[in-house]
Parts: structure tokens; C-alpha cells; sequence
């Protein structure tokens, strides 16, 4: 699958001052190619879907190899896939990412738009926890913050 998911533009919109340039360059590594994204990911990484219900995958992930194996099904049921960081919010150990993404459907050949707000969970320079959300305020709430 190689850095597929993550091609097309990648440029983060908003910037809030004071986010550690650690976790800053983290997200945008990892957004900008797949392969570093699945290397940050923890042994023990929880991939929770539970507020972001998808066709085909299960709610909770856990395991490396098993969000790997989830993440590379979702994307390949897209053509022309690609994200692009809306949004970068420092919420201490994690990042409130609210994503752009955009494709095709590789049965139907319709173009979708969406926004994919998650948060992201560092830990030792590792993801731990990687949840997504129907909305940026339900992402900023879960991050324990306030808009």
C-alpha cells in the first residue's frame, strides 16, 4: 500500500501556538506517509471507531497488526484516496487532527468529501489511541478541552 492513503496536498490550515513541535512533526509524518503512520503505532495501540461507525470494520481495534490490517481495508475500498490536515489542536499527551479526506468508491466510482475529526494519543512517542469522531466538537470534547 506504500504512501497511497496519504498522497495529496497536506498542509495544515491551522497551526495553534504552543503545540509541542513533537507531536506537531509526529502528526504531520505520519499524515504524509502511511508507512510512518503504521510505525508510531503502539503494540497495544486501540483503534476506536465507536463514534465514527464505518461499513465493514468493527467498532474497537487493538493491536498493531490488527489496526494495521483494519486501516489498510478501509483505504483500499477507495480509489484516488488521499487526507489533508484541516486542523491541529495540542491537547497535552494527544492532537485533536480533524482530517480532510476525499476519493472514490472502487465499485461505484462516487466521489466523496468528508471531514474526519480524531484524537490522537502520544505516548513515548507512540500512538496508543487513535479515536475518531463524527464531529470536531464531540474531538475537542474527548480531548478534554473547550472550544
Amino acid at each position: 500500500m506504500g504512501t497511497a492513503p496519504f498522497a495529496g496536498g497536506r498542509t495544515v490550515r491551522r497551526y495553534v501556538h504552543g503545540m509541542p513541535e513533537r507531536n506537531v512533526d509526529r502528526v504531520r509524518r505520519a499524515i504524509g506517509n502511511v508507512d510512518v503512520f503504521w510505525s508510531m503505532l503502539d503494540d497495544y495501540v486501540v483503534w476506536d471507531l465507536r463514534s465514527w461507525p464505518v461499513l465493514d470494520l468493527e467498532n474497537v481495534y487493538v493491536g498493531r497488526q490488527a489496526v494495521i490490517k483494519a486501516s489498510r481495508h478501509y483505504w483500499g475500498t477507495w480509489d484516488d484516496y488521499s487526507v489533508e490536515a484541516e486542523e491541529l489542536v495540542d491537547a497535552g499527551a494527544s492532537v485533536v487532527v480533524i482530517l480532510r479526506e476525499q476519493g472514490r468508491g472502487k465499485g461505484s466510482g462516487a466521489p466523496f468529501q468528508k471531514l474526519h475529526p480524531q484524537v490522537w494519543t502520544f505516548r513515548g512517542g507512540r500512538i496508543i489511541r487513535w479515536d475518531s469522531f463524527q464531529t470536531r466538537a464531540e474531538a475537542i470534547e474527548a480531548a478534554g478541552l473547550t472550544d
